[in-house]
């Protein structure tokens, strides 16, 4: 092995992976020294590869333990390696464990008899590795353990948590079968909203699904956006994963926009009425209007909010002191979101980048003179941004109240997108802890020939593990929030994300897959998952590495299934009963052909529009797939008997060339699907409206109008609309 494969090695670069086509590509050393330097290694020299490799091998020598240590409630041994001086092993050490509560266990343990589990010997002095127990049984949570010895100082953090992550009742004995909708919020309809869907419109949505005998609604990831985005318009990759997106609020519903004349006098004053009624009639979002209009509106509200519950001569209001309690409550990663919106805002009056990397005055340093001589002089326009994410916040919650009251068995289930934008808030705070100019994505594939390169930056693995997961630990909570089930996305990024780049006049990302401890990260999804009562779902799409699954499986992850992608050996389509019953099934996903989609070519004649085949060839080959495959649909429904009828099966044959759509396809495709052993089932509403468009295409920007195509439909009248009882009605048949 090379020296800078070796190192490689050591900071979790792969040397090689199989693709989905079972093909092994090797890590070349170019990418090693790309990955390497970005992580903070130079590979310039043998004496700099060597420099680093004693660095990293020798790094828990010279600690004396290990950042973290992660245990399971089921594991007996609850040892922590120590690395000490041999010397230093006769000695009496002292240590203390202090829980997230501040409370303290003390005590005191002799080494001297513990057996010496390995060796080194680092520049001249002997280390020894020994094995010490400083607890036997912890309740799940985080702790800090702090050992001296000889008056030397060091501490890891202790990780306890459930074997499994929370399950609902019943999920255990394999009793628990619901069913719901899963929805783009910002895609609704309604005669309320302001050209994008609300929060009001998801309350309605749970209202409708509820009374359909639905126990989940399923949303895009609702993070803050960039308020000018024009082109990028993703969920998921936003200007903060942690926090929500204002841009969601329904104002009507807000006290100050009732109460507040100025706010009344604005709202019904010809522009703003005609700028809504615009937006509304569009039938794809305007995100850069609806938030200039939602912008003006707010900022009124919010100083009628200031003068009437932020008064400090009357009295700080019930409301304001809520108000209060909500930003303390949120802590320092708030007020750098609040921050960074106020400096984004400042930057956009000035026509400047919509990028904190190409912010002038060292605005790009969170902790530099002029940004926290900006915080001081802006504090006002920083706490109107904390006023929307408030207002959002508690918007949210009152959907999340709703489907208690409907008594939903899960409610809410809410998306924690894979990354963060390498231009927003999360990597600006934490630049430490990101490779920053490194991106992530996904090999290339026969649907995907390119690749996929998503924008995100990627967690550094060492520097993550030795600020002991904080951030990760955040958002994990911020997003459990209001949730009853979470989808990590991309859930293979917790054991290895594939970093990518481009090389010049090559279309196929370039890249190789980076390793991180997914039993740690596993571990603090646990823990979160029970403290929030919030099941895990672990979206596995995709190339998945060997075992991974089972490891899902283990820790209580619920899989994901996307019938369109479920294959028997032969080729068929899965049956429903062969479906694993840890795991939560679709018809398909956002990135993926609707029903209708599918049958058409839709979603192959797409990627071919935007250039995303290499040649011909494979634009042609994935067509001929798909006739083939429409032909095993027709066999897949014939033999479950999901058709609606006789003449439905006739008139899909008749239309195998897929240039119209079948008759009632989208039943014979859902009922299929809802029949199957998954312990819940997403129906998604686009498919109930005939929707033939896809909503996102992966590895697109400006080539596709990603997130913004709406519904056909107003959510006041799905109700009155027979086709939502209709789908709904054929679901509770299978799924009883």
């Amino acid at each position: 092995m090379s020296k800078i494969e070796e190192l490689a090695k050591i900071s979790g670069i792969s040397s090689k992976y199989i693709d989905k086509t079972g093909q092994t590509h090797y890590t070349t050393d170019d990418v090693r020294r790309c990955f390497l330097k970005d992580m903070g290694y130079e590979t310039d020299s043998e004496s700099e590869l060597d420099s680093n490799i004693k660095k990293l091998d020798e790094r828990v020598w010279i600690d004396g333990v290990d950042y973290v240590n992660s245990f399971f409630t089921d594991e007996e041994n609850t040892s922590i390696k120590l690395y000490l001086p041999e010397t230093e092993l006769k000695n009496l050490i002292s240590f203390e464990l202090e829980d997230e509560h501040k409370n303290i266990t003390k005590g005191e343990l002799s080494l001297a008899n513990l057996p010496i589990e390995e060796k080194k010997n680092i520049d001249g002095t002997s280390y020894a590795m020994v094995k010490a127990s400083f607890f036997k049984k912890l309740q799940p949570g985080y702790y800090t353990l702090r050992i001296t010895i000889n008056n030397h100082l060091i501490e890891t953090m202790i990780i306890m948590a459930e074997t499994k992550c929370f399950l609902e009742e019943g999920v255990s004995e394999e009793k628990f079968r619901v069913y719901g909708l899963a929805i783009q919020l910002y895609a609704l309809r309604s005669k309320n909203n302001m050209g994008i869907g609300d929060f009001t419109d998801l309350k309605n949505i749970i209202k409708l699904v509820a009374k359909n005998g639905g126990d989940v609604v399923g949303v895009n990831p609702l993070g803050a956006a960039f308020p000018e985005s024009r082109d990028d318009v993703s969920p998921y990759r936003i200007l903060t994963r942690a926090f929500l997106n204002y841009g969601y609020i329904d104002l009507k519903s807000v006290p100050e926009y009732q109460e507040s004349p100025e706010v009344q006098t604005l709202a019904n004053s010809a522009e703003i009425k005609e700028q809504i009624e615009h937006l509304r009639s569009l039938d794809k979002v305007d995100y850069l209007g609806v938030y200039r209009v939602k912008i003006k509106l707010l900022k009124t509200m919010y100083a009628y909010f200031k003068q009437t519950h932020l008064n400090m001569s009357k009295g700080i209001s019930e409301r304001g002191k809520a108000f209060q309690n909500f930003v303390a409550s949120k802590g320092k990663p708030f007020a750098n979101t609040c921050l960074f919106e106020a400096i984004l805002e400042k930057y956009n009056e000035n026509g400047l980048h919509n990028d904190w990397r190409f912010w002038p005055n060292n605005y790009d340093k969170i902790n530099s003179f002029h940004t926290r001589d900006f915080e001081q002089i802006n504090r006002d326009l920083i706490q109107f941004y904390a006023y929307c994410h408030w207002l959002a916040d508690q918007q949210l919650a009152e959907a999340a109240d709703l489907c208690k009251q409907l008594k939903m068995k899960i409610g809410l289930y809410l998306d924690s997108p894979i990354g963060a934008a390498a231009s927003g808030v999360e990597v600006w705070e934490n630049r430490e802890l990101f490779a920053e100019n490194m991106g992530i994505g996904a090999p290339a594939d026969p649907m995907r020939p390119r690749g996929q390169s998503w924008g995100f930056a990627p967690y550094h693995p060492q520097k993550l593990r030795q600020a002991h997961y904080a951030p990760f630990i955040s958002l994990i909570r911020e997003n459990m929030q209001h949730a009853k089930a979470l989808r990590i996305d991309h859930a293979m990024g917790l054991m290895r994300l594939f970093w990518v780049y481009f090389v010049k006049d090559n279309p196929v990302v370039q890249g190789a897959y980076v390793y991180y401890n997914m039993r740690e990260m596993v571990a603090i999804l646990s823990v979160e998952s029970h403290k929030a009562q919030c099941m895990v779902i672990g979206e596995d799409l995709g190339t998945v590495p060997a075992g991974f699954r089972e490891y899902m499986y283990e820790h209580g992850l619920i899989s994901n299934k996307v019938f369109f992608r479920q294959k028997d050996k032969d080729g068929t389509f899965l049956a429903p009963e062969k479906y694993q019953y840890l795991s939560l099934a679709q018809a398909s996903t956002h990135d993926q052909a609707t029903a209708y989609g599918y049958w058409l070519d839709e979603d192959i004649n797409t990627f071919n529009a935007c250039h995303l085949y290499v040649n011909e060839e494979q634009y042609q080959s994935n067509l001929a797939t798909r006739a083939k495959e429409r032909a095993l649909l027709i066999k897949a429904f014939d033999e479950q008997k999901t058709f609606p009828s006789e003449e439905c099966k006739k008139d899909a044959e008749a239309k195998l060339k897929g240039k119209s759509v079948p008759e009632k396809l989208e039943y014979a495709v859902n009922k299929y699907v809802a029949r199957s052993n998954s312990a819940i089932f997403l129906q998604r509403i686009e498919d109930i409206y005939g929707q033939i468009a896809m909503e996102n295409v992966p590895g697109t920007i400006a080539e596709y109008p990603n997130w913004r195509i709406k519904l056909t439909i107003n959510v006041d009248d799905m109700d009155k609309d027979n086709r939502f009882k209709a789908m709904f009605d054929i679901i509770r048949g299978e799924r009883q």
